[in-house]
This record gives C-alpha cells, sequence and structure tokens, in this order.
C-alpha cells in the first residue's frame, strides 16, 4: 500500500509535465495552423486523374484562377485568403475573401451563387442569401474544399467574344468554376464543357 502512494505520488509532477507539454505542442499548431489560413495564396486548378480527353487535361491542369468584376475588364489572379465570416462561429475562419483589381484594390467575398452554382466574388450584398461556407482545407492543408469536400467543376466558356473582351490571349480557353454542391452535375446542361477538378492553394508572394 505504502509503495502504490510512493509511486502515484512521484508520477503526478511527470504526469503534469507532460500535459503542458502537450498543451504547448497544440497551442503552437493551432497558431501556426491560424496564421497558415491567414496567409493570402493564389489559386490553381488541377484536373482529377483520367478526367476528360487530354486536350482538356492539357486546356485546365495546373491553370491559374483569376477574378474579373465585368466582361470589359482584365483578368487579375485571385490573391485571397480564409477570413472570418458572420455567418460563422466567432473566431472562425470559414468565409474566403480575395484582393480584387478594382481602383482601389477592395477585399471581397468569395462565396458560391446558390442559384447557379458557379464560384463567384462580391460585396456583403452580393454574397447575402448565397453560400459563403465553410471553406476549408484538406488533411495536408494543400487544396480547397466547400461544405466539407472537393466537389469543384470546371465549365467551359463556349462564347467566343467573353475570352476576347476580357483580354485572353488567342489560343488560350476560358473556364469558369462551379461547385457541384448536391453531387448531381450542379444543374449544368448536357451540352456543357465540364471537368471534375481540384483546386491548390499557393502562398502569394508579399
Amino acid at each position: 500500500m505504502v509503495f502504490g502512494i510512493f509511486l502515484m505520488t512521484a508520477m503526478v509532477p511527470t504526469i503534469i509535465g507532460v500535459n503542458e507539454a502537450s498543451k504547448g505542442t497544440r497551442d503552437h499548431e493551432e497558431h501556426r495552423r491560424k496564421s497558415a489560413r491567414q496567409q493570402r495564396c493564389h489559386i490553381s486548378v488541377q484536373c482529377m486523374p483520367l478526367n476528360g480527353s487530354e486536350q482538356q487535361r492539357l486546356a485546365i491542369h495546373n491553370a491559374k484562377m483569376y477574378v474579373t468584376k465585368s466582361t470589359n475588364s482584365r483578368l487579375v489572379p485571385l490573391n485571397g485568403c480564409f477570413y472570418q465570416h458572420p455567418d460563422f462561429p466567432p473566431g472562425n475562419t470559414s468565409g474566403f475573401v480575395t484582393i480584387t483589381g478594382e481602383t482601389p484594390p477592395t477585399l471581397r467575398w468569395v462565396y458560391l451563387d446558390l442559384h447557379t452554382h458557379e464560384l463567384r466574388w462580391g460585396g456583403k450584398q452580393d454574397s447575402e442569401g448565397n453560400i459563403c461556407g465553410p471553406f476549408d482545407w484538406t488533411q495536408d492543408e494543400e487544396h480547397i474544399t466547400l461544405e466539407g469536400w472537393e466537389g469543384w467543376l470546371a465549365v467551359r466558356v463556349d462564347n467566343e467574344k467573353i475570352p476576347e473582351e476580357l483580354g485572353v490571349e488567342s489560343g488560350q480557353e476560358l473556364w469558369r468554376l462551379y461547385f457541384d454542391q448536391n453531387d448531381d452535375g450542379a444543374d449544368l446542361s448536357q451540352d456543357a464543357e465540364v471537368l471534375e477538378v481540384t483546386i491548390k492553394r499557393t502562398v502569394a508572394e508579399s
């Protein structure tokens, strides 16, 4: 009995020390994750394995994602990060924002259009009533998810005038990003040229 009490007494400081070390590790990791999520990033689109024709894959794979205000403006690389959104609990980073090509450059919300399932950006009023998150990253912290999964679709713009108006070089294709929220093809036309894709974060240069 005495031995048992002595053993427990000796173990208590060790257990406390281990717990404090574990807490310190968790706090450090939480700080690292928070800082990483707040880093501005560009986004590139990658094809899912064995998805689409070789020509389609060459057009899409590692393509950079751009944002534009209207069809008479030039494309600007998406330059954004995870951000606290008022629709989610305090302290969250479930929203996503991007710096736009407006004059002056402005921080805007990235959101999913509830009706068209297209990923868009805009001010608070534009995003209201649409899907503003939760945005997150995959376990390896490399790819972006929405509502817990990677249901991204790239849809080719078949209107030849739009790439020209946006200053896209001749021979390059323009694709829009959609999200298959209900895993039913995002209500896209059967004639639409669609590829399943993932979107990858790349830390933006400061």
